[in-house]
């Protein structure tokens, strides 16, 4: 059996600025430095087999998040959790690790929703009508086009209406709140970003900042019942 721990971590505070890339690197460099017996690829240019469940955008922190790490060792789940804790950068904690089967889905695989916070002061204070008025209005379009770049660097129109399942807001302490599910994995990905400018364009709303953004949580689908990655 090939040991393959299942990891659910944070990536907040100065961290939300790391790119995916840098996640990677950062994973790998704290493995070495906590000498776990890493699972390397095999060709010319090896490196650790550690997989993500889906890529943050730099700027968004996420608050429970998925990576699977590959060891050639049995070890427990509870000593990569306590090896690795010391040694991943600030911003990046470990919540809890599990080791799982080497015949579990792939993460990229298993990810079909995510939940999003979008937090922002207000010049006003709003009241919880404007609030649902304003989202249902925006939840009863068909069509919210926004533009991607293409594989070519042109730009394309996309309608992301149909990936947006639920939305949700409220104000509190001068803030507004504002929580989105959105369709995300690798059959289709809408990005926060996307729809909180989509929804600011159609609705705006009286800011004094810029949308603070979280991932809260990705799942899978069993059915119409939401589930955790483990």
């Amino acid at each position: 059996m090939i040991p393959i721990y299942r990891m659910q971590y944070s990536k907040e505070g100065t961290a939300r600025y790391i790119s995916h890339l840098d996640l990677l690197r950062a994973f790998e460099r704290a493995g070495r430095r906590a000498g776990l017996p890493l699972a390397f690829t095999r060709g010319f240019n090896p490196h650790p087999i550690i997989s993500f469940a889906a890529p943050l955008g730099v700027g968004i922190a996420g608050e429970v998040e998925y990576v699977d790490l590959e060891l050639t060792a049995d070890i427990t789940a509870g000593e990569v959790l306590k090896a690795l804790s010391s040694t991943l950068p600030e911003g990046i904690q470990l919540l809890e690790v599990r080791m799982i089967s080497e015949h579990s889905p792939g993460l990229m695989a298993g990810v079909e929703r995510a939940t999003y916070r979008a937090v922002a002061k207000l010049k006003c204070q709003l009241d919880q009508k404007k609030i649902d008025e304003s989202i249902a209005t925006f939840l009863d379009r068909t069509e919210v086009w926004v533009e991607r770049k293409n594989k070519a660097g042109g730009k394309m129109k996309f309608n992301i209406r149909p990936g947006i399942f639920d939305m949700s807001g409220r104000s509190e302490s001068g803030k507004i709140i504002i929580n989105v599910e959105l369709k995300a994995g690798s059959r289709g990905n809408i990005r926060i970003e996307e729809v909180i400018e989509a929804f600011q364009t159609v609705n705006p709303l009286p800011l004094a900042e810029r949308f603070i953004l979280n991932r809260t949580g990705l799942f899978t689908m069993d059915g119409q019942i939401k589930k955790t990655l483990w």
